[in-house]
C-alpha cells in the first residue's frame, strides 16, 4: 500500500523535498551507481509504511555519502570523484546543507520514537 505523505516521517519529507538535489549529490560524488541507489531509496520511501533494515541501511549509506566518509579509501569511487571536486564550487555549500538537512531530519525522527 502506498505511503500516506500527510503523515510521512521528517526524513521522508526532507527527502521527497529534495529529491533532486540529493540526486545530483549523489551522482556527484558516487557516480551513477550512488544515483541509482538513491532512486531504488526514494522509490521504497514513497510505497513502505514503516521504517525496514533496507531503508535504514540505505538512509546511512547516502549520509556517509554526503559525509566524505569514504573519500580516503582509494578503492572507492568516492575518492576519484570527491578529488575532482574544487572546493570552492558553490555544491560544497549545497551538499553539506543537504547533509545537515538529512541529519536533522533523521534525528527528528528518532526523538519522536522514544
Amino acid at each position: 500500500m502506498p505511503r500516506d505523505f500527510l503523515t510521512a516521517p521528517s526524513y521522508i519529507t526532507f527527502i521527497l523535498a529534495n529529491t533532486a538535489a540529493l540526486c545530483s549529490a549523489a551522482a556527484l560524488l558516487g557516480g551513477r551507481d550512488a544515483e541509482a541507489r538513491f532512486q531504488r531509496l526514494v522509490d521504497d520511501l514513497c510505497v513502505t509504511s514503516s521504517m525496514t533494515s533496507r531503508i535504514c541501511r540505505e538512509l546511512n549509506a547516502l549520509e556517509d555519502l554526503l559525509a566524505l566518509e569514504h573519500v580516503d579509501d582509494l578503492d572507492r569511487v568516492e575518492a576519484e570523484r570527491f578529488a575532482s571536486i574544487d572546493p570552492g564550487d558553490p555544491v560544497v555549500d549545497e551538499i553539506c546543507l543537504l547533509l545537515d538537512g538529512l541529519r536533522e531530519a533523521r534525528a527528528c525522527e528518532v526523538l519522536t520514537d522514544a
